[in-house]
């Protein structure tokens, strides 16, 4: 299993950014079973994810409106934004998010 999982939470007190590429899933406690299931297929990025129940502070820093929503940051600034649609599903194929990852 991918470290991500086990430094997602360390990691995202987010008063230290991680350098490079990084991908983040916002998403919260009673919607779990709608998480994004091809994060850990993405390739050249950090992965994390956060639970905004959990981190209340972050939904707001980051203006998360919909559960799941991902996140492409590079080097601490946001690039690209993907969120879950009114079903509280991200409907994104993980390649146009790979392909935004390899763009940045």
């Amino acid at each position: 299993m991918r470290a991500w999982l086990v430094a997602s939470f360390f990691l995202l007190s987010f008063t230290y950014q991680p350098e490079g590429k990084s991908v983040i899933e916002f998403n919260a406690g009673f919607n779990t079973k709608n998480g994004y299931k091809d994060l850990g297929r993405l390739q050249n990025a950090k992965l994390y994810r956060v639970d905004i129940e959990a981190k209340p502070y972050l939904k707001d820093k980051y203006k998360i409106k919909s559960v799941p929503t991902l996140i492409l940051f590079r080097d601490g600034e946001e690039m690209w934004r993907w969120e879950a649609g009114i079903d509280m599903k991200l409907h994104t194929h993980y390649l146009d998010i790979q392909d935004a990852i390899n763009r940045f």
